[in-house]
């Protein structure tokens, strides 16, 4: 691969500042443009979903815009039931719910005892709550009702997932979200839970986090789900587990959330995780820091507001030894996808002056997700007009480093050499170990067939791995017993025993090995599960799992500057237990 070095890019720098000058005043609003549904926000910056009926033309079905809320409804004539007086009979009675009940509870109050029977009333995202009557699977949030094979039946479990899958988080999580889908395709073609039961799935969006909550508790309420995977960030989890999922005895297992007070979170042992807390990645990112200043260098480190962001930041900090960090400060968010950061033109030269102008940061460290993208290249244009410029390295902690080839691939600079040369140069990345190369590419392999040879991306392995361990865990419930999540979480410590029958989710492309696993466990065995993002030992007091992270940073593939590949350069190995520290090594 070709190797861009930091020299190379200053030997085009006046090419660059050239390209960079064209890009126009307006390039924030261009910064992260991507598709989806339309996003609308409201003159005081708060999120609307809609301002027309034509704007929830997204939705499947007949939706409508509520002007009170400004969000999508389902309009309740479309079961031709309405009779329009309003009084509760299901006509219609302007509660919000779609039903017309009058209740407010988003049923149809029609007694059942099989989903079939309120799939024939109604349509397929209909079904048979816990309560005996028939609820809407589907809100203006939750979007996809799966059935086993795409046939509604009876004899299923329903899970539920909440995940931000709608701008300007959609690019970086819907593999998650068809990782899920993969591995419940995955365990219904192999197997069954006890009593022959399926799994039927219920997928939502928590909309950046914010409606996490609320669509916990329709998965809860109304769908009934004993578990639930996600949210994926660290705030929306510790939201929605301690308002609603706890409570109700819930099993959730969050993919991607890092945040140390998961550890401590007071969850009845409900809340799991297959990714390190973030007291790891604070360590590997101030020893990192260390290792590529210089005498002199400033440090700005920005953070997205939320508690991932200010957690990890403010560890992070106070563990960097020697190093001149001149600031630390934090952005929000809005539903915008080409401007997601609120009011980042004025960030932008915030760091640039953060030592009175006299000295711009010679590294950024980036705590946050996707939209670092909007930050990187706003920087670059901005410190363009400056001679010479003040070309700064970019840290990014794990939430960013899938976006770093978003970056090189971005509109804006996909057919410019010179800055695609000089990001290479400047960006690198921190992350927990998140994959084991061998079954992850087994199971890229079946995702690329099921999703029309789309790639996954590296995060995508923890959304198959708490799916299935889920699953697992579902199947090892003795038969007889309800699947609750208090019934889940006991059968945990099945799946992390050592000396119990070996499962590895690869190397072979075959899905047999869920099979092996569910026979081994529907008998009152054990099993050692070593998933598509490695080993799944989970610490049975905590819901945690411990790794070594790995740094990364963008390479071009075959060298073509167009095709941004993510490689692992050097590997952060933690000392033993209970230590939260390591020691950084290059990779060979």
């Amino acid at each position: 691969m070709t190797d861009l070095t930091a020299s190379s890019s200053r030997s085009s720098e006046s090419s660059w500042i050239a390209r960079l000058s064209t890009w126009g005043v307006g390039f924030l609003g261009m910064a992260v443009a991507v598709p989806g549904c339309s996003l609308i926000l409201g003159g005081d910056g708060g999120f609307q979903q809609c301002q027309t009926d034509n704007d929830c033309d997204q939705f499947s079905g007949n939706w409508v815009c509520d002007a009170a809320s400004n969000t999508c409804v389902e309009d309740s004539v479309a079961d031709g039931t309405m009779t329009g007086d309003g009084d509760g009979d299901g006509d219609g009675d302007g509660d919000g719910d779609g039903d017309g009940d009058g209740d407010g509870d988003g049923d149809g109050d029609a007694d059942c005892s099989t989903h079939t029977q309120c799939v024939d009333l109604h349509n397929e995202n209909w079904m048979c709550s816990c309560n005996g009557t028939c609820v809407q699977a589907l809100t203006s949030e939750c979007q996809l009702v799966k059935w086993p094979n795409d046939t509604p039946q009876d004899n299923v479990v329903f899970i539920g997932s909440i995940m931000p899958t709608s701008p300007p988080f959609d690019t970086l999580v819907l593999p998650l979200q068809n990782s899920m889908q993969l591995a419940i395709a995955d365990f219904n073609k192999e197997t069954q839970l006890p009593g022959g039961q399926k799994v039927a799935w219920v997928a939502c969006d928590s909309a950046a986090g914010s409606k996490a909550v609320e669509v916990a508790q329709h998965l809860v309420d109304n769908v009934c789900v004993p578990a639930i995977v996600g949210p994926v960030f660290s705030e929306a989890v510790i939201a929605a587990s301690e308002m609603v999922t706890v409570p109700a005895g819930v099993f959730t297992i969050t993919p991607t959330a890092t945040s140390k007070k998961l550890t401590d979170l007071d969850d009845d042992d409900l809340v799991w995780r297959p990714i390190a807390s973030d007291v790891y990645q604070a360590h590997a990112v101030a020893d990192r820091l260390q290792a590529i200043v210089e005498p002199g260098d400033n440090v700005v480190i920005l953070n997205k507001n939320d508690e991932y962001g200010n957690s990890l930041s403010l560890d992070a900090y106070a563990n960097t030894m020697g190093v001149n960090v001149t600031d630390v400060f934090a952005y929000d968010l809005q539903l915008d996808p080409t401007d997601p950061i609120v009011d980042v033109a004025d960030h932008i030269p915030n760091t640039i002056f953060t030592d009175g102008g006299d000295n711009p940061p010679e590294v950024i460290v980036l705590v946050g997700t996707s939209e670092v993208q909007a930050f990187i290249l706003g920087y670059l244009q901005a410190i363009a007009v400056m001679q010479p410029p003040p070309i700064p390295k970019f840290l990014v902690t794990h939430g960013a480093v899938p976006s770093m080839v978003d970056v090189i691939k971005h509109p804006l600079v996909i057919d410019d050499d010179m800055t695609q040369g000089l990001l290479y140069s400047i960006l690198q990345g921190v992350a927990p170990i998140i994959f084991d190369e061998q079954n992850f590419t087994a199971f890229n392999t079946r995702y690329m067939v099921k999703f029309m040879e789309t790639n996954s991306i590296s995060t995508s392995s923890l959304a198959y791995d708490s799916a299935l361990v889920t699953m697992f865990a579902m199947a090892a419930i003795p038969e007889g017993e309800a699947i609750t999540g208090a019934n889940i979480a006991a059968q945990m410590g099945k799946l992390v025993d050592p000396d119990g029958t070996f499962i590895s989710f690869g190397p072979e492309i075959n899905t047999t090995f869920i099979k092996t696993a569910v026979n081994a466990l529907s008998v009152g065995g054990t099993v050692d599960l070593k998933g598509v993002s490695g080993e799944l030992a989970f610490d049975l007091a905590t819901g945690d799992v411990r790794t070594d992270l790995l740094g990364w940073q963008p390479e071009p593939i075959n060298a073509n500057l167009d095709a941004p590949g993510l490689v692992p350069k050097r590997l952060y190995t933690l000392n033993p237990v209970p230590a939260t520290d390591g020691t950084w090594a290059e990779l060979p």
